[in-house]
């Protein structure tokens, strides 16, 4: 197996590991995704095929979480949940910050994408719900109960995103340190 093929299997394996997170018991929100598109934004070479690396691992990821996980709470087959688009949208955000520590890979980079990511997914992801929802009155005061109700979600995703970029960011470190060559 050439050094390339074999940094690819590297890179699609950490990603697999990360959705894998998504079906082991966690509290809500503290999965790997975010660090994994943080990371996919990071080492996968071409944007395009980040984008669709992860987007593909995510909606296959959500089939069957929909389907299998959680099908006693649908009405028949799911392809989407309702608020897939800001979902997406958050995790977008998560892909372009790490493609661009590309440009200022260092711990203290690895940090911010991290926090900057998970406060983008936050503020997308809860204003959609007060936005489509009857839960929250249309007022400021509304979108603010909605912000309030979704930080220990985030705090959660924060913790969960900042352990899993470590063991990401950290096992690419020392990988690329074994093979300078696809640094």
């Amino acid at each position: 197996m050439s050094k390339r093929s074999s940094y690819t299997l590297f890179i699609v394996s950490l990603i697999a590991l990360g959705i894998f997170s998504r079906f082991i018991p966690h509290p809500p929100n503290a999965t790997a995704i975010g660090a994994v598109a943080l990371f996919g934004g990071f080492a996968l070479k071409n944007f395009r095929t980040s984008i669709l690396v992860l987007f593909l691992s995510l909606f296959i990821s959500d089939l069957a979480l929909n389907n299998l996980v959680y099908a006693a709470y649908n009405d028949g087959f799911v392809w989407l949940t309702s608020g897939a688009t800001f979902i997406y949208a958050g995790f977008f955000i998560s892909i372009v910050l790490g493609y661009f520590l590309k440009k200022r890979y260092s711990l203290s980079g690895i940090a911010a994408g991290s926090v900057f990511s998970v406060l983008a997914f936050f503020l997308i992801t809860n204003a959609a719900v007060w936005a489509s929802s009857v839960m929250y009155p249309k007022t400021i005061h509304g979108l603010m109960t909605a912000y309030a109700a979704g930080i220990p979600f985030a705090l959660n995703q924060l913790l969960a995103t900042v352990l899993y970029a470590t063991v990401l960011f950290g096992a690419h470190a020392l990988y690329t340190r074994k093979s300078p060559a696809l640094a």
